[in-house]
């Protein structure tokens, strides 16, 4: 098939079925309570209502209503996926910073929206020589780091395993659960000095703050990475909390899960964390069902944000751009491919250190016609974006080679 052909295939098979959406979270919440924090967060009962039935109905990946995205000071173009899952459209990450309004929300359990920064508090407990309680302002005043760094969920792009013929269970993301944002906060390994980590500790387990359940293990060499942060401002302004405020775990390179959200206690254990986020969910698994590993660093991958797809080009110069990421390494270069040809050298015109996305551009003198755009990212240690990722049932981390068809 050539290659125009199979990539607008492609792009109307995503699109199809990013109509088809989850409910991983609700299943999970009680209807009293979704309804209490709706309510606190000012919604009208209408509103309330038509988050209520969204589960039932199987909603469509459309604009979520305003009301709601509104209430959680998000940006009313963001797609909707469930109650608790928008996804920043391409149209809107086309800034190297991502605007906090336009950053994605993606939520195990509800999205917590009653926590009082002033009563927060942070325990610190198991293996350590003293237990800790910590509020916001005992944080605030140990020494404060700003990091920029992407963001990605473990999830994103699953709905490209659907166009290539088998569609992965979840939440079915186009390439918007990710965003690249200056965080600032404290180094994780500063609290737990003040804590005092004891001989034998294998994992930090982070609880969040949206219900008991929501743990995962992080294993301690990897928590003492300068990198790893509790973090309450976001592009400089207080932390959202539909993404996590006032505090979360921030951890760069990995995988959304692990960088908990509402952050309400750090447990250092000696065994490796064996709960359901480690071993059940956010893992991969093989054909007969048994658990491979869970889920870490993200690959190199790069996605082209303008021109969006099946936008129309006309003969000319153009400049194509976008942005490219990788949890392993930063990014050493970026390629350019049109209609399958050869892969041209694009320039990287912003970065901000290995845990950041760089942005690339590339220069382009289109002829009249439909046309096939390509980018291919390589990072510093030479992990290179590939032309396709073998299916695992769970959808996570798909970092294949996407193209975008215009006309």
């Amino acid at each position: 098939m050539p290659v125009n052909e199979r990539a607008r295939e492609e792009h109307m098979m995503l699109k199809q079925r990013s109509r088809s959406t989850t409910s991983e979270a609700v299943s999970q919440l009680s209807r009293r309570g979704l309804i209490a924090r709706l309510a606190a967060a000012g919604l009208s009962a209408p509103a309330i209502a038509a988050v209520l039935r969204a589960p039932a109905a199987a909603q469509e990946a459309t604009p979520a209503p305003n009301e709601i995205l509104e209430s959680l000071g998000k940006n009313p173009q963001l797609i909707q996926h469930g109650t608790t899952t928008f996804e920043t459209p391409v149209d809107l990450m086309d800034q190297f910073l991502t605007p906090n309004e336009a950053f994605f929300i993606r939520s195990n359990g509800p999205v917590s929206i009653d926590i009082d920064p002033a009563a927060w508090r942070l325990s610190v407990s198991g293996l350590v020589e003293t237990e800790l309680e910590l509020t916001l302002a005992d944080l605030q005043a140990m020494p404060a780091h700003t990091l920029t760094a992407f963001l990605e969920c473990s999830g994103n792009s699953r709905s490209r395993f659907a166009a290539d013929g088998e569609q992965a269970e979840g939440t079915q993301w186009g390439n918007g659960a990710i965003g690249n944002v200056e965080w600032t906060g404290v180094m994780l390994r500063d609290v737990l000095d003040e804590a005092g980590v004891q001989e034998g500790v294998v994992d930090v387990v982070s609880t969040g703050g949206d219900f008991p359940e929501m743990q995962r293990g992080l294993p301690l060499d990897h928590a003492l990475d300068p990198g790893v942060m509790l973090v309450w401002e976001m592009n400089g302004e207080a932390l959202p909390q539909p993404n996590g405020g006032p505090v979360r775990l921030l951890v760069p390179g990995w995988g959304g899960i692990a960088s908990t959200k509402w952050i309400a206690g750090l447990e250092l254990i000696d065994r490796p964390f064996d709960g359901s986020f480690n071993t059940e969910s956010y893992v991969f698994i093989d054909p007969n069902g048994a658990v491979l590993r869970p889920v870490r660093e993200i690959p190199a991958k790069s996605v082209i944000t303008s021109p969006v797809p099946d936008a129309s080009v006309t003969a000319g110069e153009h400049m194509i751009s976008g942005f490219a990421w990788s949890g392993y390494a930063g990014i050493d270069r970026v390629e350019v491919s049109i209609d399958g040809g050869d892969w041209q050298a694009a320039t990287i015109t912003e970065e901000a250190g290995p845990a950041s996305w760089v942005r690339f551009e590339f220069p382009w003198e289109a002829a009249a016609g439909e046309h096939t755009l390509r980018s291919r990212a390589t990072d510093q240690i030479a992990l290179q974006q590939p032309d396709e990722v073998p299916f695992n049932a769970k959808g996570y981390l798909m970092n294949a080679i996407y193209e975008v068809p215009v006309t």
